[in-house]
């Protein structure tokens, strides 16, 4: 096989398994993370096997399934496509960022109220390209709420469930935006 070494590792720069180390310092779940990381490794291998926070999960390790998606500097992205290398400097969000203070974020609570949940495993990236979408535009509707999580697989839900569950946070981000009465003053 050309280029695969003795070790069994594909060489040349920027590829899983490459020697060189790197040094990152990143911002993960708001704490300051500094590491040394292979240059070739995956941002999805630093978070589940450095960090311990196994929420983000490994679907395909293509970038096809979304179940790897974290936040990464305000935007979701598959972290099976990002290396640690790239994330010199960055912010990070995991599913495991999500609670604050031991309380579900809107999101958690709405994927439970509207059975957005099944076997779980696509949850976590659900949740994450979810939230970004909410941030960049607290009040989107279906047709956005659609493009931005068609990125991620499930196999359980139909994805009916998923997209009434974040249509209603963006309702209630919606309803706040009115003032005093929310959207009842407006009929809404």
């Amino acid at each position: 096989m050309a280029g695969v070494t003795e070790a069994g590792e594909q060489g040349g720069a920027g590829v899983r398994g490459a020697t060189t180390t790197v040094g990152v310092c990143m911002k993960v779940n708001g704490h300051a993370v500094t590491m040394s990381v292979p240059g070739g490794e995956r941002l999805l291998d630093t978070i589940r096997e450095r960090l311990r926070l196994t929420g983000t999960k490994e679907g395909c390790g293509v970038g096809e399934c979304g179940a790897c998606t974290v936040i990464l500097n305000g935007r979701a992205v598959n972290s099976c496509l990002v290396l640690t290398a790239q994330c010199d400097g960055a912010e990070i969000v995991t599913v495991e960022g999500l609670a604050e203070d031991g309380e579900m974020h809107a999101l958690q609570r709405a994927f439970i109220e509207h059975g957005a949940v099944q076997c779980g495993f696509c949850t976590p990236g659900m949740l994450m390209s979810a939230k970004a979408l909410l941030d960049a535009d607290p009040d989107a509707d279906r047709h956005k709420i659609r493009q931005a999580i068609a990125g991620n697989l499930c196999r359980c839900t139909g994805y009916e469930q998923i997209v009434q569950a974040i249509e209603s946070v963006a309702r209630q981000a919606g309803c706040k935006d009115h003032g005093e009465g929310g959207c009842e003053a407006d009929g809404g």
